[in-house]
């Protein structure tokens, strides 16, 4: 990836023109809400990508890059609107400019062009997540596991994982809907040749016994097995007319016709019965419960809200609901709907049933339809069409009940069974057709035999098709279905092992910002489609970080999480990422920890920081984590954001001291001073007055604080000569004058009985007298400071809790050691 060197923007978002100059360093960019950082942000993510996520992501509604990524003012002119950067490609050691208009946003100019640049960019590309906000990091902790799933293989680059999952899915659905398709055409095929043969169950003795009794009046000879290719008609003359004749068999279209007479006289069958009666009784319950109905149809709707609520509203509507109150209630109605849930799976399976009875009637009345109209007078058909065409409306009111709970009338009434019996006009049409069959001249014994084993031959061979389909079907099924579980099985554990390591990384990364858990353990556990995230809380167990942990501790396990996914997907090449407003809500007590981990644990990566706090901003100069950073006072539409380069301190103090400001210096230095002393009064443990109402000045804190450094540094003489560390002892006795004589040269001992500790009185001095106290500070907290150029950090003492053992900055150039023998 990159590092970026110097950012310029113009006509974009709400900014009219800017000039960045990050020198490839990490960056801060701080300024209240709504003075132009994220548009920064978007510029960086648009110079990249082409694409803007807050115009284009979920939400985004109708929102476009070429609609509304130019300034307010310049909407009709996109040309006028694009972003340029020039960076470093640390893997080829080369510099590169990329510039991209939003009138063309998928076009982009790279210089130079040839060789290995385009490549780098273009990877770049497909990793737009180098832009993230807290909005986005959330998404990694707060979301259903289906969603974490895909958010994280898509960081991860394995979202190609679960499209094959799902493809593999819908396949073996799609195979297991063919094979019961294929099982019901042949059970439909088997009743047929049972009908044609008179029989119940079909045996291979008695079904060869009814052929070769018609082939016995034929004169030909008996079959002796029973097998595929057996031809029942083997030996029928070809040539003979009688042989070829249209028509069916008189004996076995009357079997056809009692069969359909028969079973719509009788009641339901007890299999169907049962079905009916069930299904009958779940509709009721539902129609006569209209609560229950609804929560039939809010079942799934219910189950994904409960796992959106992240925050007091409903996430739907935005409606202001306590979590708690809001997850309470959803549950309440998830039971209830869990038990609607139950009758619906009773009312799916019964639907089944009697589907395949709906389809089996209608061929029936089919086959009777196509015998009366094949008689030398015609029987009119229509009742028999309408009374088929109903069967088939009421398939489609079951399927469209289970679509749509609210269709519930027509379903009912299929279960009613009214169905089963036959309508009056169609039991008159179906004995007109019976009698006219019966009346007909019974054909020769020989006549009849060639029909009957037409028939038979014809049912048996689409018995042995259907058979045939159904049996690869249902083996097709089979080796999808042992596809897409073998395939579930092998990717979860390869996902296993990439989430346990990321995992492991998380861990120590959340262990690093929260020292007050050290017994911390994060679990990712993959499921088919989903990929659970559980978090240790202080050792009572495991559970999702929404459970007990407060939002500070959630955004930090999001910033954790993210960076050991980064970690894990780009290893060296993570050289480049922007955080926008991402620790903002980090808890105040883990801010210097956040900026260490990004420090060390990245140091080849350029964290680009925006935050609308200047504590934050400071935190990140005093750890060393930023050494260059730009802050935005104000925006206006006109103008964009108001800027001024936010140099260093000291640097900010002397200037006012050259324009002769002293009242101006004077706060300058009075306020980084209460600022500093805060953070070496947590650094050191200073032992500091508490006040209730948290306002600590300046007197409160500096010397507790510099009481605090001497002592330190004495506990650190007199543990080196206890070791016997001489060389040590000596270095820590001159660095303890050199402390004692700045803290006179400061006088700030004085300062606990000076009623004017705000330094009031400062303004009144002339530069020449406040240039020596500035000067007189700076030496001071130099001397304080880690000398490595590299580090710069003020020194703090580790553990954080408990008996204070070192006294270190972040690079261990400052190494104290206090523990005594």
């Amino acid at each position: 990836m990159i590092r970026i060197k110097t950012l310029h923007i113009e006509e974009f978002r709400g900014i009219r023109l800017l000039d960045l100059d990050l020198a490839g360093q990490n960056f801060g960019i701080c300024g209240p809400n709504g003075t132009g950082k994220s548009g920064v942000v978007d510029a960086i993510e648009f110079c990249l990508t082409g694409n803007v996520t807050r115009l284009s992501g979920q939400g985004a509604g109708e929102l476009t890059v070429k609609g509304h990524a130019p300034h307010v003012d310049q909407r009709d002119n996109p040309e006028k609107a694009l972003v340029s950067l020039t960076a470093s490609i640390p893997s080829l050691g080369k510099d590169v400019t990329i510039t991209r208009s939003v009138k063309a946003p998928r076009t982009v100019t790279i210089t130079p062009a040839s060789g290995a640049e385009e490549p780098a960019i273009t990877e770049l590309q497909s990793h737009p997540e180098f832009a993230i906000s807290r909005r986005e990091i959330v998404k990694y902790i707060i979301t259903p596991p289906n969603q974490r799933s895909k958010d994280v293989q898509t960081l991860l680059r394995l979202d190609q994982i679960e499209k094959t999952r799902s493809a593999l899915l819908s396949y073996a659905n799609k195979c297991k809907r063919e094979a019961e398709e294929a099982e019901r055409a042949r059970g439909r095929a088997e009743g047929e040749l049972k009908t044609a043969l008179g029989v119940t169950t079909l045996d291979r003795d008695e079904v060869l016994a009814k052929a070769n009794e018609k082939r016995a009046l034929l004169g030909l000879p008996a079959l002796t097995e029973l097998t595929p290719a057996t031809s029942f008609k083997d030996g029928v003359a070809e040539g003979d007319e009688k042989a070829k004749k249209a028509g069916p068999s008189k004996e076995v279209a009357l079997a056809d016709l009692v069969a359909l007479a028969k079973d719509a006289a009788a009641s339901p069958p007890d299999p169907l019965s049962q079905q009916l009666e069930a299904a009958n009784t779940a509709l009721k319950a539902l129609k006569d419960d209209k609560d229950a109905l609804a929560l039939a149809r809010q079942h799934g709707f219910i189950e994904t809200g409960l796992e959106f609520v992240s925050g007091d509203a409903c996430p739907l509507c935005d409606t202001p609901w306590d979590a708690e109150e809001l997850r309470a209630h959803l549950k309440a109605k998830l039971l209830s709907a869990e038990a609607v849930s139950a009758q619906l799976e009773t009312i799916r399976t019964a639907f089944g049933v009697i589907s395949d009875a709906l389809e089996d009637r209608m061929s029936a009345v089919a086959k009777a339809a196509a015998y009366g109209a094949a008689l030398k007078e015609a029987v009119a058909k229509e009742a028999f069409d309408e009374y088929g065409q109903a069967l088939a409306t009421a398939k489609q009111a079951l399927n469209a009940f289970l679509d749509d709970h609210a269709l519930i009338d027509d379903a009912l009434a299929v279960t009613d069974a009214a169905w089963w019996a036959l309508p009056e006009e169609v039991q008159t049409r179906l004995e007109e057709v019976q009698t006219a069959i019966g009346a007909q001249p019974d054909s020769s014994a020989a006549d009849a035999a060639r029909e009957f084993l037409a028939v038979l031959q014809d049912r048996y061979e689409r018995l042995l098709s259907d058979s045939k389909t159904a049996k690869a079907q249902k083996a097709r099924h089979a080796k999808a279905q042992k596809v897409h579980d073998h395939y579930n099985d092998v990717s979860n554990k390869v996902l296993e092992t990439i989430y346990d390591a990321v995992a492991t990384e998380f861990t120590d990364f959340y262990k690093a910002i929260n020292d007050d858990e050290g017994k911390f353990t994060g679990e990712l556990k993959a499921e088919p489609a989903k990929l659970s995230f559980n978090v240790d809380f202080f050792g009572r167990g495991t559970f999702p970080p929404g459970a007990y942990h407060s939002e500070g501790h959630q955004d930090g396990m999001g910033l954790c999480l993210y960076l050991a996914l980064m970690k894990h997907t780009l290893g060296d090449k993570f050289t480049f990422a922007v955080l926008d407003d991402v620790l903002m809500s980090v808890d105040t007590g883990h801010r210097r920890e956040v900026c260490r981990l990004l420090k060390t644990q990245f140091p080849n990566t350029q964290f680009i920081l925006t935050t609308h706090d200047r504590v934050w901003l400071q935190y990140m100069k005093t750890e060393g984590l930023i050494g260059r950073s730009q802050l935005f006072g104000g925006w206006s539409v006109e103008l964009g954001p108001r800027i001024w380069d936010d140099q260093d301190i000291w640097t900010e103090i002397q200037l006012e001291l050259d324009r002769n400001d002293i009242a101006k210096a004077a706060w300058l230095l009075r306020r980084y001073l209460e600022y500093i002393s805060t953070v070496l009064a947590d650094n050191l443990r200073a032992s500091v007055e508490f006040r209730g109402d948290a306002h600590y000045d300046l007197g409160d804190l500096l010397p507790p604080v510099l009481n605090q450094w001497r002592s330190r540094l004495g506990k650190g003489i007199k543990a080196a000569a206890k070791w016997g560390h001489d060389k040590t002892k000596e270095e820590l006795e001159e660095k303890l004058a050199t402390a004692v004589a700045l803290i006179k040269a400061t006088d700030a001992e004085r300062w606990t009985i000076n009623p004017s500790v705000h330094f009031n009185e400062w303004q009144n001095f002339t530069k020449a007298e406040f240039q020596a106290v500035v000067d007189a500070f700076k030496a001071l907290l130099d001397h304080i400071r880690c000398p490595n150029p590299k580090c710069g950090t003020f020194p703090y003492l580790t553990p954080r809790k408990g008996s204070a053992e070192d006294l270190r900055c972040s690079c261990q150039t400052i190494n104290v050691n206090l523990k005594l023998k």
